[in-house]
């Protein structure tokens, strides 16, 4: 049997997106049958062909393939993920790295990681930022459970710190960083089912705009910041101009906005101003 021509056909007949077969089909054959080199040869024993064919009747229900296996790749990076974290996306790599950028402004930075889930920004900040002081909260015991797992699997040395938003910290920071809720309830019916299938919690807000939890942050964060602290937001479409007006409300300088792949603006960032 062609293990690879039964991947990607079993694939498209589970209704994957016609552009995502071909990378769904290597990330089953790297991370569940540990061949690197997808052109090699790939024999399957006959629990290994139950187990993909399981793969495929899950995939047709729409649940993520990250949470099949139970993996999903950051940064270079395995992060160990379940249903009570959401899956780590290419657009957050925009803001880890956009995050570095900020903290060469400091000598040892101190850096907030609001609302961790699997840990994938404040876990990748530790390892790139070796002289950082890393500390990340959530209000999911869940969800901290999956992120101490990938802290011990990477040997990162990040500090959580079960809390709703600011109530269970009680320092200052250099930086505060957030992937937070952004879509509107409303719009729920329109995003993907597999998308629909991630923590709700970490995905919606009640709110008309999804900027609830920005404006949360922004408001609170200039009592949690250093002189000339900064704060980062990974954005929804058409938020930034929303976000930008919050930060100027809240007096907030040095607004600054990231565009992603697509040309669309995914990161904002902003520094506190003291006196």
């Amino acid at each position: 049997m062609d293990t690879r021509k039964f991947i990607l056909e079993n694939l498209k007949n589970a209704k994957v997106a016609p552009e995502e077969i071909t990378a769904e089909a290597n990330f089953i054959i790297e991370n569940y049958l540990k061949i690197n080199n997808y052109y090699d040869k790939i024999e399957c024993s006959e629990d290994q062909i139950l187990f993909l064919k399981s793969i495929f009747q899950q995939r047709k229900k729409g649940i993520p393939l990250q949470y099949i296996l139970g993996i999903s790749d950051f940064m270079g990076e395995k992060f160990v993920v379940n249903k009570n974290v959401l899956i780590p996306r290419p657009e957050t790599e925009i803001l880890v790295s956009k995050c570095i950028e900020k903290a060469q402004n400091f000598f040892t930075p101190k850096i907030l990681d609001i609302g961790t889930g699997s840990g994938c920004i404040s876990i990748i900040l530790s390892k790139k930022i070796p002289n950082a002081q890393i500390f990340a909260s959530d209000i999911s015991p869940n969800a901290l459970k999956i992120a101490q797992i990938n802290s011990k699997n990477l040997k990162s040395k990040v500090i959580f710190i079960k809390s709703d938003m600011f109530k269970n910290i009680n320092m200052k920071f250099d930086i505060i960083i957030s992937n937070p809720p952004y879509i509107p309830l409303a719009e729920k019916a329109n995003i993907q089912k597999e998308v629909q299938l991630e923590p709700k919690t970490a995905l919606f807000t009640r709110d008309k705009n999804g900027i609830k939890f920005y404006k949360k942050i922004i408001k609170n964060g200039a009592n949690f910041l250093n002189t000339k602290g900064y704060i980062l937001f990974e954005l929804g479409i058409g938020q930034s101009e929303l976000v930008k007006k919050i930060f100027m409300d809240y007096n907030y300088e040095e607004i600054e906005i990231t565009k992603d792949l697509d040309n669309i603006d995914r990161i904002i960032s902003a520094k506190v101003k003291n006196g």
